[in-house]
């Protein structure tokens, strides 16, 4: 599990990307490699596993830089799909501090998705683990393929309480990397939180004036849990990744006190984040 090294400096950590067969786990590791700065990120390492059939996963080390001083690192792994690379998956959990359930809202594919979230409860139960133990973030991939309907569905058969949650497509990028900061935050702060408490509890506690009783507190500060983390996308050429803006109409325009207002809408490309704005133009009499 993650590791905070004071000595060295360094903090390690572990994330695993879950889901069923095609609900794009190696989606993610792609555009995760594409689009992060290479100062960011290491090479996308594909896998392949020991048994037969061999299938194919992905090992990508993420490089956070220095958070709060630490030079702060994670691997990001993704699990190979089949019946056949059921141990491997297991595997791959050993030691893993967050997950993130891929779950495909494709309708075809619920059964599939509940399926692959009793193995991941499983597999922990044989760490001595509980899904509650690590953190949860589940990504709602395939959004364009299924309507809101089948998101409710789905997330009601699934009844788990994630830490966070994301509708994402994972083919074009949207969602990808804010699926990942959120998770990377939250696990760096247990971590930090973990070894503050273990730091307390192995100190030799020393006399002291009443008045300096509130050090204990400084620890468990809220500026200690909130941890800072700032995740740059590499220079593109497609618009898309880049961040560019699509502009549409939002409404009819309408006269009034003198002035023609227009109301549009601009669509980041990258992720669908709708900003609406108001046109106003003066009219001469």
């Amino acid at each position: 599990m993650g590791v905070l090294d004071r000595e060295a400096g360094e903090i390690h950590a572990k994330i695993v990307y879950w889901g069923s067969a095609g609900a794009g786990k190696t989606a993610n590791a792609q555009v995760i490699h594409r689009k992060l700065k290479k100062d960011h990120r290491g090479e996308l390492q594909v896998m392949k596993t020991a048994s037969k059939p061999v299938a194919r996963y992905e090992l990508l080390p993420v490089e956070l830089g220095s958070v709060r001083g630490l030079k702060t690192s994670i691997h990001l792994n993704t699990t190979p799909g089949g019946d056949a690379h059921e141990d491997e998956r297991r595997t791959l959990l050993d030691g893993v501090d967050g997950v993130v359930f891929v779950a495909d809202l494709r309708p075809d594919r619920h059964e599939a998705t509940v399926a692959s979230l009793e193995e991941l409860k499983g597999h922990l139960g044989s760490y001595g683990r509980e899904l509650e133990d690590l953190i949860l973030v589940v990504q709602y991939n395939h959004r364009d393929e299924a309507d809101e309907n089948a998101l409710d569905k789905l997330h009601r058969r699934l009844d788990v309480k994630p830490a966070s949650q994301f509708e994402c497509i994972a083919s074009d990028g949207t969602g990808v990397l804010a699926c990942l900061t959120a998770i990377s935050k939250l696990i760096l702060a247990r971590i930090r939180q973990q070894a503050d408490a273990d730091e307390l509890a192995s100190a030799t506690p020393e006399p002291a004036p009443q008045k300096a009783a509130p050090a204990q507190e400084e620890l468990g500060s809220d500026d200690d849990d909130e941890v800072e983390i700032e995740i740059e996308m590499a220079d593109v050429e497609d618009e898309s990744a880049a961040g560019g803006f699509r502009l549409v109409t939002a409404g009819s325009a309408e006269i009034a006190d003198g002035a023609l207002r227009i109301p549009v809408r601009l669509i980041e490309e990258s992720t669908g984040r709708e900003i609406d704005l108001s046109l106003r133009l003066s009219l001469e009499s």
